[in-house]
């Protein structure tokens, strides 16, 4: 008699929850997470792919449909939605999870015409006024195209290293694609020349930092120039 009551609450719980509307939409994004995108915004992407969300089924949405819809927008990396059941056995709810990670950007690239930032992949997520990242910025004569192809591997390179993302705050990329780099501590100018052999020019620029500046001081120098080979020139205040 328990396995034919306990048979008969599952059969009656499992019809129930057959039943369960979809009536609330849980959006979780990490707190740790860039917001090129917050809450609200990804509540109406989602609504605007099933603008009859609230009006079917749990099971009936279409999850995978909407994690396309959603990844449709680049600021987005990975999203994963799925149903969940809350309530009791006489009052089952039925949610909608929809958790986002969006993408990390390496760079922010303002060239006159354009602001956007830029993750490690290339990958060209819009600025907005809702959001701002703490990351390198370029600006100058640089489209997104040339940021990729040119200046990524070198931005990469900087953002992997704790001791250059304390150094390097800014580049000016010029008509020609000559770099000017400007350091986050002292004023002077690194002419870095281009983007090429940028892992030599980064290691002749430390072996400066920790062997002539502890001597001369940060502010000695006016412009550092990393453009010919194995040379460093300085020219002094």
């Amino acid at each position: 008699m328990i396995v034919v009551v306990v048979m008969i609450s599952l059969a009656f719980s499992s019809s129930q929850l057959s039943k369960v509307k979809c009536s609330d939409l849980v959006i979780i994004i990490p707190d740790d997470s860039p917001r090129f995108i917050d809450e609200d915004q990804i509540k109406g992407l989602v609504k605007k792919a099933d603008s009859k969300l609230f009006d079917q089924k749990l099971d009936d949405i279409n999850t995978e449909k909407l994690e396309q819809a959603l990844k449709k927008e680049t600021a987005i990396k990975n999203v994963e939605v799925y149903q969940r059941v809350v309530g009791s056995s006489m009052d089952f709810k039925g949610r909608l999870m929809v958790e986002v990670e969006q993408r990390n950007p390496v760079v922010r690239v303002r060239n006159g015409k354009e602001d956007f930032y830029m993750d490690k992949d290339g990958v060209k997520i819009p600025a907005n006024d809702r959001f701002t990242a703490k990351v390198l910025l370029v600006n100058g004569h640089c489209d997104a195209g040339y940021v990729r192809k040119e200046l990524l591997p070198l931005i990469n390179y900087i953002d992997k290293s704790e001791f250059w993302k304390a150094q390097i705050e800014q580049m000016y990329v010029d008509n020609s694609g000559e770099i000017t780099m400007a350091p986050l501590v002292g004023d002077q100018l690194i002419e870095f020349g281009d983007a090429s052999d940028y892992r030599v020019k980064l290691r002749n620029l430390k072996a400066l930092y920790e062997q002539a500046f502890p001597k001369k001081g940060w502010d000695y120098y006016s412009t550092i120039n990393l453009k010919y080979t194995n040379q460093v020139v300085c020219t002094k205040k």
